[in-house]
């Protein structure tokens, strides 16, 4: 009987008190990170004069280099619901900024940007299908490269405080190229399902995502306006409900197997259009926001391996080259006929750089569907967003520089406030 007091007394104690040796768990290594990628982002504006952004990818790629004993998959997937959290609120801010009325107007900013798009798609696949990848992971790839960062772009913005053409322009077709690379990427999956045998799918599963997101935008967007014009307009709370319903459409997305992007984007363009006056907006829903988006940069980083490099380096180097050179071909092209000047559209064509979540994400949802073409694609995404989230931000600030669009200038004063 002594011995089971002893016992339960002994058990008891170690419950009261840290057990050796010490085993903290996933959320004491993403709090590290995090720390870590604060200081890395304040290094960065201030010794550096680079963006903030910048610091937050580089600890990002270094927590998951020195900490690949650590960072398991199982770590890695529980950081995918605050990746998709933070592009959904940038998506669906990105497309509240988006004015249709400006683009009918002006029809050539929207003939650029499809021309750039097209340029961005057809010269990425092809180059890749040139040096050896297989069809499929180019013409997926190349539609992946299509996209600019929404949340890097907005990011940029708001850290600047950048405004003016270019920078309105950026906005527009940061908006555009995801739309299109969403829509791209959805019709490139059919194809694969074709490939792969299911003809059925092929047809019926990229008209389901495009006609469904649409709908689904279309409701999020009304039912949204509905609800937050009976709120007081001045009450920075009535944005909680704006968040509420970008989240709960968020996982209505993932219920209903939609496009994330297409409907987050849509719904914020739905949304916008209900009425003449447009609201406030504020930065990135505000901090909460913010912390979002240093969560998603830094995790990015975590999954990639050297084996990834090994199998998609040099393709990646490839894409991200091209890339940069399709954009700014496609923008000096036609972009004076939008009424910008050389100078200025190739700053335009230099600040579309970025690429990073929404990237990500398409190339997940890919890799989910097909193992086979999506573990080639997905070391060429990881690589190639190892590459852009470094020098992406740092390519596009120095554009809106150059273009005379920058109002806090980090290279003068270590970022401003």
């Amino acid at each position: 009987m002594k011995c089971l007091h002893y016992h339960v007394a002994m058990n008891g104690l170690s419950q009261l008190f840290p057990s050796l040796p010490l085993a903290p768990g996933g959320l004491f290594w993403v709090g590290l990170a995090l720390v870590g990628a604060g200081l890395a982002g304040e290094l960065s504006r201030r010794w550096l004069r680079c963006p903030r952004i910048v610091g937050y990818a580089a600890a990002g790629l270094c927590a998951g280099m020195l900490g690949r004993g650590i960072v398991d998959e199982n770590m890695i997937n529980q950081t995918r619901i605050l990746i998709d959290m933070a592009l959904a609120l940038a998506l669906f801010e990105l497309g509240h900024r988006l004015s249709l009325t400006w683009l009918r107007a002006n029809r050539w900013l929207l003939l650029t940007s499809a021309f750039e798009s097209l340029l961005t798609w057809g010269l990425v696949a092809a180059v890749l299908q040139w040096i050896g990848a297989s069809p499929g992971v180019a013409i997926l790839a190349g539609g992946i490269a299509v996209s600019t960062s929404p949340t890097i772009v907005l990011q940029l913005k708001n850290e600047l405080r950048a405004e003016g053409q270019v920078t309105e322009r950026l906005l527009a077709m940061a908006a555009l190229n995801s739309i299109y690379a969403a829509a791209i990427v959805q019709v490139a999956t059919g194809w694969l399902h074709s490939e792969y045998g299911n003809l059925g799918a092929a047809l019926l599963h990229p008209l389901y995502l495009l006609v469904g997101s649409c709908l689904l935008a279309w409701l999020v967007g009304k039912l949204g306006h509905a609800i937050y014009d009976r709120m007081s307009a001045d009450d920075h709370y009535s944005f909680l409900v704006l968040v509420g319903l970008v989240l709960f459409t968020l996982a209505l997305t993932r219920v209903l197997k939609l496009s994330m992007p297409l409907t987050l984007m849509l719904a914020g363009v739905v949304f916008k259009h209900q009425d003449n006056q447009p609201h406030v907006w504020p930065p990135h829903f505000g901090s909460a926001g913010s912390l979002l988006i240093i969560v998603m940069v830094v995790s990015l980083g975590l999954p990639l391996t050297a084996q990834d490099w090994a199998v998609g380096g040099v393709y990646a180097i490839a894409l991200v080259v091209l890339r940069h050179v399709a954009k700014l071909a496609g923008v000096v092209s036609l972009g004076s006929f939008s009424g910008l000047s050389l100078r200025q559209c190739m700053a335009l064509g230099l600040a579309l750089a970025p690429m990073s979540g929404l990237a990500y994400l398409l190339m997940h949802d890919v890799a989910r569907l097909y193992p086979g073409t999506g573990q080639p694609l997905a070391a060429i995404i990881l690589c190639a967003l190892a590459i852009e989230q470094l020098f992406g931000p740092v390519i596009a600030a120095w554009a809106l520089r150059y273009a005379g669009e920058v109002r806090v200038d980090i290279r003068a004063n270590g970022g401003g406030r």
